[in-house]
């Protein structure tokens, strides 16, 4: 009955969106041209975490893009689709979740490749799994079922789109730590550099496209990337950036997260593929039918004390803005000299204005305490070299998981107060490439409380 009502819905979007098409086409966002001559168009999509506030134009733009080129699409989407710390996903078991999944299979084939949210709203990742597959979506990834000794999908497709034969090939995370832990005994994990070098030369062999959807994260990708035959092209994500990267044989693109970016790359037998980022963000015209599954979904899921209002935000904030104004609460509130805190702690800004309890959690994810610790003037130097990556210019500038700081004038002969949240300190190596710091928690204070009143006294 769930698949019926589902696709009924799905329907009703498709014949909302064709309605629209005419209109849509004159906005001013055509396809580049640097897609010409291609035969299809792949919309790459990564790290989606339930982002309500902008799922319906995200398929208003895809509409418009098949409106505009008017090449045959598919959709690939690297991994978390899903993301627990939406109480209305998790209330309603992801149902506008599965809408615009089920929606995006009515434009052209739909390729999902495994990540480690696919079990943020159910506790086995053969569930959701069957799921996606119900829907008429191809699952692929390299994560096994230890408790049967197989995939949980295969890890490898091929389909055909625009008179072409297209393979694609699936790599997961390998740290158990960035799954549930409800999930964590049922996984087992393959190097995804190995596992590549063994699988992706075959799929590329058989393909007049073949394109590497790796959700293992930035350093697994740059290993990966050499080794590319041409004609080929990587998509990476679990890592949160925006960036591409022309490799000496195939192009790479890390596409956002929670919505904010869309990928768009331009396939044909024989040619080096295309790629174009386009933002998306939630002004933008969206697909009027998924915007009233959702408001229905959060009317219907949201609390009074969910719906509340805790602060005002005056100005409008990117992400890293966000995340800014996030660590100068931190940094104040521990007396410290500098706070730093892990980008993926973040999912969407602060929205200008009114800012309800929902729309700061989908800000600040994950709560926790804050830890300090003293650190000469010349290791903060050297730790702030890896920090806001998001600014990065170079490949080799990323190491995937980072933080956000402000920049000071830093004396190296000095001693530094330095403030970071408790999941940062545990992972220092990972986050701040030192495992030397002794950090201790600061008593009473938490990361969502401590902006909160920030927020609220902006």
């Amino acid at each position: 009955m769930t698949h019926q009502i589902t696709a009924a819905l799905s329907r009703r979007l498709l014949l909302a969106g064709m309605v629209a098409l005419p209109a849509a086409a004159l906005l001013p966002r055509p396809v580049s041209a640097q897609h010409a001559g291609a035969s299809a168009l792949l919309l790459s999509l990564a790290d989606l975490h339930s982002p309500y506030a902008r799922l319906p134009q995200l398929l208003g733009e895809i509409d418009r893009i098949r409106a505009d080129s008017g090449l045959p699409v598919a959709v690939a989407i690297n991994g978390d689709v899903f993301e627990r710390g939406n109480v209305v996903a998790l209330r309603s078991g992801g149902a506008a979740d599965l809408e615009f999944l089920a929606a995006l299979t009515l434009r052209g084939p739909v390729i999902l490749n495994l990540g480690n949210h696919e079990t943020a709203l159910v506790d086995d990742m053969a569930t959701t799994v069957a799921r996606a597959e119900g829907l008429g979506i191809e699952v692929i990834g390299n994560i096994v079922d230890a408790r049967r000794g197989r995939f949980f999908a295969p890890a490898s497709t091929r389909f055909a789109l625009g008179g072409m034969r297209v393979g694609a090939l699936g790599l997961a995370p390998t740290n158990p730590f960035v799954y549930r832990a409800p999930v964590r005994e049922t996984l087992q994990f393959l190097d995804p550099a190995a596992f590549a070098a063994d699988m992706f030369p075959g799929v590329a062999a058989g393909s007049d496209a073949a394109l590497l959807l790796s959700h293992a994260g930035v350093m697994d990708d740059r290993s990966i990337l050499p080794g590319l035959p041409a004609g080929s092209v990587m998509v990476g994500g679990h890592d949160h950036l925006s960036f591409q990267h022309d490799g000496e044989s195939a192009p790479y693109v890390h596409g956002g997260s929670w919505g904010g970016m869309l990928t768009v790359i331009g396939l044909a037998p024989g040619m080096r593929p295309s790629v174009e980022m386009r933002a998306v963000s939630p002004d933008m015209p969206g697909d009027e039918g998924l915007a009233d599954i959702i408001a229905a979904q959060m009317g219907e899921h949201l609390t009074d004390e969910e719906r509340a209002v805790i602060g005002e935000s005056a100005v409008a904030r990117d992400l890293p803005a966000s995340i800014l104004f996030a660590t100068e609460a931190v940094r104040a509130a521990t007396e410290a000299d500098v706070a730093m805190l892990g980008h993926t702690t973040f999912g969407q800004p602060i929205p200008m204005g009114a800012v309800t309890r929902y729309d700061f959690d989908a800000c600040i994810r994950f709560d926790g305490d804050l830890r300090v610790a003293e650190v000469s003037g010349a290791e903060l130097a050297r730790i702030l070299t890896r920090a806001n990556q998001h600014r990065a210019t170079s490949l080799d500038q990323r190491t995937g998981d980072f933080v956000h700081a402000a920049e000071i004038d830093i004396d190296p002969a000095a001693t530094y107060r330095l403030a970071v949240n408790g999941w940062t300190a545990m992972n220092q190596q990972v986050y701040l490439g030192t495992d030397a710091l002794e950090f201790v928690p600061v008593e009473g204070l938490s990361l969502k409380a401590v902006v909160a009143e920030a927020l609220a006294a902006s």
